[in-house]
């Protein structure tokens, strides 16, 4: 309690020198969205206020709640801040650049999957009140029969949050190709063996037509695996059709979008958005594009994986799945994320172009569900309950946006034409506590941009 105490004072006041530089090379995709940097107080804001977020991010720093992070903000359509902090790790010097790329975790879930949704939805190829099994055979004749899209986006469909899809493919007896060491008792995937082991039959070292799915470096899972996890979610008894924040209401809207679409989500989000946006830097399975010394690690020895996790998703599922899924998998830049909300706020038109008609931006961003938890896809300000307000309470209830488990967020304002991202991996060098939430430090830089704004 006295470090959190003493942490709390810090925030306040801090005058620490961990690494914070205000970008001034913009990369060549955002220079043509954003030709400069603007003050805030081209915008109505004080910039004096607003490197308040300075202190936060190097007090944060300081006391290990993340080793790095980026913040880029946008008012009335322009860049006012963009800045980087600290490093890749707490053990070495390397930078945080603003071409340095992180998992976006959960943020995934609306900066691919929903963009693939609304796309779809706008080309009249799926209805809202579709069932999802009318595009998935797996759920025919399941107790998810009549689970439909709406239930999906608003997370009110009755499934678990999450399934260990890894546990179909673990053994206890027989010699693996792999063997990593168990989770410590502070990570929430509990596992009863000292030792966990692959089957051979399931996994390979090297890529072949019947070993696609790569989990990590040398670690390739059969093709017949993203079967047997669907089969596993159909096999799930569903629970109580009250909200509950789960990660496989996403796998199953990707899987959609691809059985409508007839591409992998990822072609089809670089086809219909970020190619034509020009960004550059954002990609499911980054290694593909980018060196690895271009994105942050997220976890020193991950217990599924027995090493680094960099450049391949940190979350189990989405690993498991090729790292291509509904719930995460997505890395990128703050730039190129600001860039793909201010498409959303500017009602789905970015320099000139329309990627999504303004009604389904509408539809999507301003529709909240009867619990009031959920908006379609998005997640929203909780005000009522601040425990459970992942926004600050400054915030309209305009505001929509998400978050990610490795520390990363975007949250969109429509009523003060405010996009503001975050990027970070708490999750280094382990992610067993989460002292970024803990310490509301997402929401508290969030606040000071509208403390920032002049009345």
């Amino acid at each position: 309690m006295l470090f959190y105490l003493i942490l709390l004072t810090q925030l306040g006041n801090a005058r620490v020198t961990a690494h914070g530089t205000l970008s001034t090379t913009i990369n060549d995709s955002l220079k043509k969205k954003f030709p400069t940097l603007y003050s805030p107080e081209d915008v109505g804001l004080s910039s004096v206020i607003l490197n308040r977020i300075d202190s936060i991010a190097k007090a944060s720093i300081e006391n290990k709640i993340f080793p790095g992070c980026q913040v880029f903000i946008i008012k009335d359509g322009k860049p006012i801040y963009d800045k980087c902090f600290g490093n890749y790790t707490y053990e070495t010097n390397q930078k945080v650049k603003p071409t340095t790329l992180y998992d976006l975790a959960s943020l995934s879930k609306t900066t691919g999957t929903l963009l693939a949704i609304m796309k779809l939805y706008d080309n009249g190829k799926l209805k809202l009140t579709d069932k999802a099994s009318l595009y998935l055979s797996f759920l025919k004749g399941t107790d998810k029969e009549n689970i439909s899209i709406t239930d999906l986006l608003f997370h009110e469909t009755g499934l678990p949050g999450s399934l260990d899809f890894h546990n179909l493919v673990l053994e206890k007896n027989k010699t693996p190709y792999f063997i990593a060491s168990t989770k410590d008792s502070t990570n929430t995937v509990k596992l009863n063996s000292n030792t966990l082991r692959y089957k051979n039959e399931w996994v390979s070292k090297t890529p072949t037509k019947e070993f696609t799915l790569q989990v990590s470096d040398s670690f390739y899972l059969h093709n017949r695996f993203h079967n047997a996890a669907m089969q596993m979610i159909a096999n799930t008894r569903l629970g109580s059709k009250t909200y509950l924040y789960s990660c496989i209401n996403f796998i199953l809207l990707k899987e959609i979008a691809e059985t409508i679409s007839g591409l992998s989500m990822d072609v089809f989000l670089n086809n219909e958005f970020f190619r034509p946006m020009n960004l550059s830097n954002i990609a499911y399975l980054p290694l593909r594009k980018h060196p690895k010394d271009d994105i942050a690690p997220t976890l020193k020895k991950d217990f599924l994986r027995n090493g680094l996790i960099q450049g391949y998703v940190h979350d189990p599922a989405a690993a498991f799945l090729g790292g291509v899924s509904g719930n995460a998998g997505l890395f990128a830049t703050s730039r190129d994320v600001a860039s793909v909300y201010q498409m959303l706020l500017n009602n789905g038109e970015l320099d000139g172009k329309r990627y999504i008609s303004a009604e389904t931006c509408l539809i999507f961003t301003t529709t909240i569900s009867a619990s009031g938890r959920r908006g379609l896809g998005f997640d929203k300000p909780v005000p009522s309950v601040p425990e459970h307000n992942p926004c600050c309470k400054s915030a309209p209830s305009e505001v929509f946006g998400h978050t990610g488990y490795t520390g990363t967020c975007c949250w969109t304002d429509p009523v003060n034409k405010i996009v503001y991202v975050f990027l970070s991996n708490r999750t280094y060098p382990n992610d067993g506590i989460n002292k970024l939430a803990k310490m509301s430090i997402r929401p508290k830089i969030q606040e000071v941009i509208y403390q920032s704004i002049k009345k």
